[in-house]
């Protein structure tokens, strides 16, 4: 049933495979928790069964929802979207929100305004839009209709859609994806973290992961993550070469908010990073994580005396070529 509330896409937008193919490139730092999730296909969101269909069923007990709710737990998209044409009552508990907490739309898929209604009703938590070509407009109209949206991937989308987050109906998000998101710059982030009228409360205080791997961003861009961002725990830089040794030392600054947050950290593919970047990284106080793989000017010699001065009291292992990880 198509909804006149959601905005029409204007067309989609030329494919970029080589950027594509960036995005696998880095795809070894990603969470195995975000690679587990199937995509969901757009008919999965459009809606099940005709009107009458779904009148057919009277108000069940919440008991009997909470068990069928429980049965819908292990059925794929597509199939929930054809239990909800069995009856009424099963079109109601298959919108639960339990069931849609996680929607992938994600690899350069046409968002029809069938699919933006669908969202809105199941207001999931974690949303990931990378590589569609959702335009400004459908993108505004979509979270500001979403306010328990926490999660949320852009990586491969273009600024003039990503602008829609600078609005002041955007809500708190724990975590954001601008991956290789084209013609996001320090301007662009700056416009993002400090959108104008918000009285210095930045939208992005919330923040727990940011990941900014591709872009071409310098230590303007670091200076707004340390002061607006005080909850930050898992920063992407990977890939951003305009970053030098100079801006690990902001990061790890004595009064830096990321000095005592940042449990994980990729610098990975840097090119202007050296073996100095490391007496700054030593500064971390919880370190869990260092990514410092195809960052060339950084030698494992110096990882190894690195790790080293660091299990003195918590023991970190070296692995994957420059792969710091924290094993207890």
């Amino acid at each position: 049933m198509r909804s006149s509330g959601a905005p029409v896409q204007r067309g989609a937008e030329k494919t970029k495979p080589s950027r594509t193919t960036k995005l696998g490139n880095v795809g070894s730092s990603s969470s195995a928790s975000e690679l587990g999730h199937p995509r969901v296909p757009l008919s999965a969101l459009q809606e099940g069964g005709s009107e009458a269909d779904r009148e057919n069923g009277g108000a069940g007990p919440a008991c009997e929802r909470e068990v069928w709710v429980s049965v819908f737990r292990y059925l794929s998209r597509a199939d929930l979207c054809v239990c909800m044409a069995v009856c009424k009552n099963w079109y109601k508990w298959c919108l639960d929100k339990r069931l849609w907490s996680r929607i992938d739309l994600s690899i350069k898929r046409t968002v029809t305004p069938q699919a933006l209604t669908g969202i809105i009703k199941r207001q999931p938590v974690t949303l990931d839009l990378s590589w569609t070509n959702i335009s400004r407009k459908q993108l505004n109209w979509l979270v500001g209709r979403l306010p328990g949206l926490k999660d949320l991937m852009l990586a491969g989308c273009c600024w003039s859609s990503v602008s829609a987050l600078c609005s002041s109906g955007c809500p708190l998000l724990r975590s954001l994806d601008l991956r290789y998101a084209d013609g996001v710059k320090d301007t662009q982030i700056r416009d993002l973290v400090t959108p104008p009228g918000c009285d210095n409360r930045s939208q992005l205080r919330n923040m727990q992961s940011l990941r900014l791997a591709g872009l071409d961003i310098s230590d303007s861009t670091v200076r707004l993550v340390i002061r607006h961002m005080p909850h930050l725990t898992k920063l992407d830089l990977s890939h951003c070469n305009s970053l030098t040794d100079h801006s690990i030392n902001l990061l790890t600054a004595v009064g830096s908010s990321t000095r005592n947050t940042l449990s994980e950290l990729n610098l990975g593919g840097c090119s202007k990073l050296t073996d100095t970047c490391l007496k700054y990284l030593r500064r971390l106080s919880c370190m869990s994580v260092l990514d410092l793989r195809g960052c060339k000017g950084v030698s494992r010699k110096a990882c190894e005396a690195f790790i080293s001065e660091l299990s003195v009291n918590t023991l970190y292992c070296l692995s994957d070529e420059k792969l710091i990880q924290r094993i207890s």
